[in-house]
């Protein structure tokens, strides 16, 4: 008997259980290879991580926040399975593209990594307050109508309720860059150039995309409120308590908050609340798409067993379960086309949302560079609540930190 030990992120222990019923049924198959699975933190995976790689000893399996996949294969942790990949004939375009560019080396065709579950973003709305004012899903579909539909809103009242625009993530969120990137994408920008060595967040394009979010901010459509709030109090706020006209939360929060048997459940408000696409801006249409990886350590003694395991969470039958149940995508695209087979209005602007996806760049030093981002738009932030927004100081504090970021990456 082989046991494998895999680390697991989150809170709570509902990924564990939902990963109990996986591994019950991989040990069907398999009866000679047994699963420990330890549930961490988010807060302490990146140190969890390091201290195994530097005594070399720990899990034989890694869940890998996409984002991080480049720097933990730059810096030795994962193995290279680019071999085992080949021996089934696995190819990228089986997976939600955007997930499958996140499991390489940097740089490289190596892959360290396979695509697990993903995190996807779209806009929800209230149809009963846009149908109210006039308004349907075709009033969201670019830049210059989800303007005006957010001004139209700003004055709107429910039984005398003042009701935001926009609940939309901020400062207190270290999600806060997945709800600027597509605005800056759409605008024709990005985070780096294309040969990944120079900062290009502080372009003309890609200011145009962030002048368009900030905007949104400094126009009151996105309050303070709601960027003093997590990803979970903005879900929270929309579908149960009516706060918010529209908001930008998790892939597949109605899974959990729209439950008809939950005592929170409120048919006037979560009823009528339904999904859109991101709207299109000068460049196109494009949304975060991010998620987990699942990688085998480079420490390991049991590759072959570890390799198995990663499979069958990858493999059709897991995805069309797991993912969804744990509320995010699946990345295998049969899976994913799977959990639409229903067709439901509320699902309008998730079934093709994978066609939209973009992740972050693909360089092992990107971990530091989100931080200083992150940081950095905080700070932006702050001086748009203290009355303090000027754009002019939005592109000099940017210009300052393309500057530390081009030294990272010349490192």
């Amino acid at each position: 008997m082989v046991t494998l030990k895999m680390w697991i992120w989150g809170a709570g222990y509902t990924a564990k259980q939902l990963m109990k019923h996986e591994i019950d049924i991989f040990k069907e198959r398999f009866s000679d290879i047994d699963i420990d699975v330890s549930l961490i933190p988010w807060r302490d995976a990146w140190e969890s991580i390091m201290n195994a790689a530097n005594e070399q000893k720990g899990p034989d399996i890694l869940q890998v926040g996409s984002t991080w996949n480049a720097t933990l294969a730059d810096l030795g942790v994962l193995k290279d399975i680019t071999q085992e990949v080949s021996d089934v004939n696995l190819t990228g375009d089986i997976f939600v593209p955007a997930t499958w560019s996140s499991c390489h080396f940097p740089d490289s065709d190596r892959i360290s990594s396979l695509p697990w579950f993903a995190d996807i973003r779209a806009i929800y709305y209230r149809q009963d307050i846009l149908r109210e004012l006039g308004m349907s899903a075709d009033n969201l579909d670019n830049w210059k109508s989800f303007e005006q539909a957010c001004e139209n809103i700003k004055s709107y009242r429910e039984s005398g309720k003042e009701i935001e625009v926009i609940g939309v993530s901020g400062q207190s969120d270290a999600l806060l860059l997945h709800n600027i990137a597509p605005w800056i994408w759409s605008a024709g920008g990005d985070f780096l150039s294309a040969d990944r060595k120079k900062a290009t967040f502080n372009n003309q394009k890609s200011l145009n995309g962030i002048k368009f979010f900030m905007d949104l901010v400094s126009n009151g459509y996105i309050t303070s409120s709601a960027l003093k709030s997590d990803t979970e109090q903005i879900a929270s706020g929309f579908f149960q308590k009516g706060d918010y006209a529209m908001c930008i939360p998790g892939p597949l929060s109605e899974h959990s908050l729209r439950d008809p048997s939950s005592v929170e459940y409120k048919p006037e408000i979560t009823g009528n609340c339904t999904s859109s696409l991101f709207p299109t801006g000068p460049a196109g249409r494009f949304v975060f798409c991010g998620g987990s990886n699942l990688a085998i350590t480079s420490f390991t003694e049991h590759p072959k067993e570890a390799w198995e395991f990663i499979r069958f969470l990858t493999s059709y039958e897991s995805q069309s379960r797991y993912p969804k149940r744990l509320n995010m995508f699946p990345t295998l695209l049969e899976s994913f086309d799977a959990i639409f087979i229903e067709e439901k209005p509320e699902w309008k602007g998730l079934k093709d949302s994978w066609r939209y996806g973009r992740a972050f760049p693909n360089v092992a030093v990107w971990g530091a560079i989100e931080s200083l981002l992150i940081e950095t738009f905080g700070r932006i932030f702050t001086r748009i609540q203290d009355g303090n927004y000027d754009f002019s100081l939005v592109k000099d504090d940017l210009d300052r930190l393309a500057g530390d970021v081009d030294d990272l990456l010349v490192r």
